[in-house]
Formats: C-alpha cells, structure tokens, sequence
C-alpha cells in the first residue's frame, strides 16, 4: 500500500511539470491485491491530478482482475474520464482518440 501511495504522489510531482490530460496505467505484471484506498484516489489523488490538467485514464487490469481494486469499484466502458482495459493495445487506442477530440475541440 505505501509503494502504490509512493508512486502515485510520485506521478502528480511528474505531471505538475507535464500538464499531459492522459495517463495510461498498466497493471498487467501485479499480482495480488496493490492498492486498498479508492477513497484516497477519488477524495485526494483525482483531484490533483485534474486541476493539472490530467482527463483521462487508461488502466489496464492485472491478469487477476479480481485482485485489481479498479475493476471491482468502477464500471468498465462507463465513458467517464477512467476507463478499464484488459488490453495495452485498446487502452493507446482510447487514450490516443480522446486526444484528438480533445484538439479537435481547441
């Protein structure tokens, strides 16, 4: 659990210099439950990240997706900024057509 808060304090020192609206979070070698608070991320983590501009989230599950707490407390394909992906290859995907809606926007 305070490798899991370690790395993500971490990533927000990372994004406060990036400013990047995407993040692809890939969880596919863990094994075993790796993080226990959705409370912190959603009262403390998501909210830093988003006032630095971070949109949108693509994670992907651990082999043993009963283990990987995101897949047990959010809805896969919900369409909010937090999307949940069994698959590297579809999560660029997402990431990347969420980018270009985003510029097509601006």
């Amino acid at each position: 659990m305070q490798e899991a808060l370690r790395r993500a304090d971490n990533y927000l020192h990372i994004l406060q210099g990036l400013r990047n609206p995407c993040l692809l979070n890939y969880n596919v070698a863990l094994m075993g439950p790796w993080f226990d608070s959705i409370e912190w991320l959603e009262r403390v983590w998501m909210p830093q990240a988003t006032a630095m501009c971070l949109r949108y989230v693509a994670h992907v599950v651990q082999a043993d997706s009963l283990s990987d707490i995101l897949t047990v407390h959010f809805d896969h394909g919900a369409g909010g900024p937090l999307e949940l992906f069994q698959d590297v290859a579809q999560a660029e995907a997402w990431l990347r057509a969420c980018q270009q809606e985003r510029h097509a926007r601006v």
